[in-house]
This record gives C-alpha cells, structure tokens and sequence, in this order.
C-alpha cells in the first residue's frame, strides 16, 4: 500500500467515525425514545449514517427496483459490511445483525445506539428473542434489512436462508422484499478473486486492517436489485424463506442452488433455527 493509498484511507476513516457520531448527536431524541418506537424514529438517521459510510468508502450504488414500503423486512445476499452502507443507504431502516457485531470496533458501537436488533444463533431463547423485536419493530413501521444466510460469502452463490426472521414478517403481517446485492468494479476494474476479497469481508481477516485496505481505495461500484414484494397473508416460514432464497438467486442471475465457494463463518446452530 503507498503512502497516498494509507493516507487515503485514514482520512477517509477518520471522516466517518467522526461523522458518524455527529449523526447520532443529531438523532439524540430518537435515540431515547422508548422501544418499540425508538425503531422507527431511528431508521431514518441510520439511512443518513449508511450514506454517510457509502461515500467515505467510495461506494457507488446502481439502484434497480422500487424502495419498499415503510414496514418491510427486506432479506438479501451478505458479502460483509459493505452492504450494511449500500443497502442501508437507500431508504430508512434497521438492521438486524449478529450479536457477535457489538464486539466490532466503531461498527458496534455505533450498531447498539441505532437500535440494531442483535440475533444470536447460539441461543435459542436470544434467537426467539431477537425474533420478536423484529416482529414489534416491523408492527411500527420501521423497514427492518437482514442477511438470513447467516454469515458473510464470497458472492460466488448463495446459503440456505435460515427461516426465523421470517416467522416475524408473518407474525407481523409484514411485506417480504427481497434484494440482491452485486459488487461490479473496484476503481473502475471489474472483481476478481482477489479484488473480491477486499470488497467483501469473509476471510477472516481483522476487522480494522481489512477497512484500512478498503479504504485505500478509490472506489466500489454495486449494483443493488429490489425484488417485487412478497405480501401477506404468507405460507409457513420455511415456504416464505425458499420463495424469498429463489427470488434473490433470480435477482442476482444465479443458478437455483448455486452455493458459494468462500464463507465467513458458518453460523452455528440448525440450519434454520434462526
């Protein structure tokens, strides 16, 4: 890496940390609001955060599709954190996230004061838990975005969708909206394998050096495909996790079944569960 290339990167790091506690201060009564309200009122700060993220990193977003109706659990594809500031940028929302996410320098902290919902595959009483904060926050109104793969791949396919998410869409009475996300160029080249690896995070690599490499970067261009919503009343939720996984392989231009040749991490627990 040159010394422009780190120079670039920490400032343009330096900018979004800044920046980004900046939005928070300006959410600050949304932010105190009580749950289940609190989700609502946040999700229009975390879209200006997201966006706030995409340009300090350089990501530059196609958008085909229609922006879902307020209200929607909006499930894609997960590459790593990238998406979190695409995906997050085009429309007010949550997240929904891991619980391990909370540990992630700035991400984390940033994540629990705008009222992510943390999933937490490993223990079935958390999981249903944070299952049902998904259901009240949608019952709100606020559109709720999540990766039911479970863990973060190389874009190469697709994981099985874990189901339980889904049952909060149904409890919820809630519209499915699928979206895919495609990582096209990296400054203007289009991904390869290697490139592919500095987009997406899934390598195992330290969180802040991976960034850091990111951000030294001139510029990320995604394509992002909003899918025709799945509207209530829905089927049971293995049957509305697979109608969703097969509009998402659709999205993408994928093969029905096509699985990916890198994962993150394989999420612990059934395939499933949560």
């Amino acid at each position: 890496m040159s010394e422009e290339s780190k120079l670039r990167a920490f400032w343009r790091l330096q900018t979004f940390a800044v920046g980004s506690w900046l939005v928070v201060g300006s959410g600050l009564h949304a932010v105190l609001t009580p749950f289940p309200e609190r989700w609502r009122k946040t999700a229009p700060y975390i879209r200006r955060w997201a966006a706030l993220g995409a340009r300090c990193l350089g990501v530059r977003v196609l958008l085909e599709g229609t922006v879902p109706p307020a209200g929607s659990l909006v499930v894609a594809n997960h590459q790593g954190y990238v998406d979190i500031v695409s995906l997050g940028s085009l429309f007010p929302c949550i997240f929904v996230a891991r619980h391990d996410m909370r540990r992630w320098p700035l991400f984390g902290q940033l994540a629990a004061s705008g009222a992510t919902i943390f999933l937490n595959r490993e223990n079935k009483r958390a999981g249903v838990r944070g299952v049902a904060q998904v259901r009240e926050a949608l019952k709100v109104g606020a559109t709720v975005i999540a990766f039911p793969e479970g863990t973060s791949t190389d874009g190469t396919g697709l994981l099985p969708f874990r189901t339980g998410v889904f049952q909060a869409a149904i409890d919820a009475q809630a519209p499915v909206v699928p979206a895919a996300i495609r990582y096209l160029t990296l400054d203007g080249r289009p991904l390869d394998e290697h490139s592919r690896s500095v987009v997406g995070w899934y390598q195992g690599e330290p969180f802040v050096r991976h960034l850091l490499r990111l951000g030294s970067h001139h510029h990320v261009e995604v394509a992002i495909r909003l899918g025709e919503p799945l509207w209530p009343p829905h089927p049971q939720r293995r049957e509305l996790a697979a109608c969703a996984e097969e509009e998402v392989f659709r999205l993408l231009g994928l093969p029905q079944g096509r699985r990916p040749e890198r994962v993150g991490r394989e999420a612990a627990g059934e395939r499933g569960a949560v």
